[in-house]
């Protein structure tokens, strides 16, 4: 009779085990068969400009576009001149004057769709000095509390040069320094700043293209509980919990409560960003222990503020 009792047991928990297989194996779309689109630069195109701005459709249930661009084609490639994964429709990128091949795919994590992709040619590339910078990281209006940041970009065609600029809010320059490379270490300061590259060879430059960083490095302070008071007897299952705080400058700052059921903090009943006073509804006949945590736009976080314990009869 147990060998009997137990067989429906194995056979109910199987079942379980394969519906939730089933559930996390569809999570995402085959894109197999989805098609994609090229907007830009089309078969043909002939570009009067260094800087190329590539776009195709966007695909339902795609996480991410992979692009490849060849020298002069795929089947021929002297060089793979780009080859990115992007999780935008569009990307730039600064090209010296030549034939290419360009391709793109959407994908998730378990499928992609076939390349789409075109010829095309920078025929004439612009004057050295109408060109651009194209940016790469960090991104721009970035809240870090990370001060040591490495800035990247593009090559521009016939360059030898990058004049890299930090300017304070008042447009100062704060540091100035200068590389070959496409990329350059730099140390923030506090604050807002605004950080500049410029191309330069013997006799021209480019215009300086521009993005801004804040740096916050302040922790918040640490909430203060203020209601419902410590050892508090409550008859209401609508309860109001207010608390103070003295905000810090820097970025965003925010509260979140954390409520539990036992005096260990392990059961936890609820965690909510939330707003001073604001209202919760528990369950009555119990006692609860609760704390606020602040936090900010840079990930910097406070302590956690004293337990507090109530009950709802």
């Amino acid at each position: 009779m147990k060998k009997m009792m137990k067989k429906p047991i194995i056979y109910s928990l199987l079942f379980i085990g394969i519906l939730f297989g089933c559930e996390e194996a569809f999570i995402e779309e085959d894109l197999t068969d989805a098609i994609i689109s090229i907007i830009a630069p089309q078969d043909g195109a002939q570009i009067e400009d260094a800087s190329i701005n590539f776009s195709w459709t966007e695909v339902d249930q795609a996480t991410s576009y992979r692009l490849q661009v060849a020298r002069p084609n795929f089947e021929n490639a002297a060089q793979i001149v780009l080859d990115t994964t992007v999780t935008t429709s569009n990307f730039n990128a600064t090209l010296a004057k030549n034939s290419y091949e360009w391709r793109v795919r959407a994908q998730n994590s378990g499928s992609a769709t076939a390349y789409s992709g075109a010829q095309f040619s920078v025929i004439e590339a612009a004057d050295f000095s109408s060109r651009e910078v194209l940016l790469t990281s960090p991104e721009n209006e970035l809240i870090t509390n990370t001060a040591a940041q490495t800035l990247t970009w593009q090559v521009v065609p016939d360059a030898n040069t990058y004049r890299i600029r930090v300017l304070n809010t008042d447009d100062e320059v704060q540091q100035e320094e200068t590389t070959n490379q496409t990329s350059l270490a730099i140390t923030f300061p506090e604050g807002v700043s605004r950080w500049q590259v410029r191309a330069e060879n013997a006799t021209q430059n480019t215009l300086f293209t521009t993005r801004t960083l804040t740096l916050d490095t302040m922790d918040p302070n640490t909430p203060v509980g203020t209601a419902p008071a410590n050892d508090a007897t409550l008859t209401d299952t609508e309860v109001t919990f207010s608390w103070t705080r003295e905000a810090v400058q820097g970025s965003v700052e925010f509260d979140s409560i954390y409520i539990f059921e036992d005096q260990a903090l392990t059961q936890l009943v609820t965690k909510d960003r939330i707003t001073s006073p604001s209202e919760i509804t528990l369950e009555a006949s119990k006692t609860y222990y609760w704390f606020l945590k602040a936090f900010d736009e840079a990930q910097n976080e406070s302590a956690n503020s004293t337990t507090l314990r109530f009950t709802i009869n």
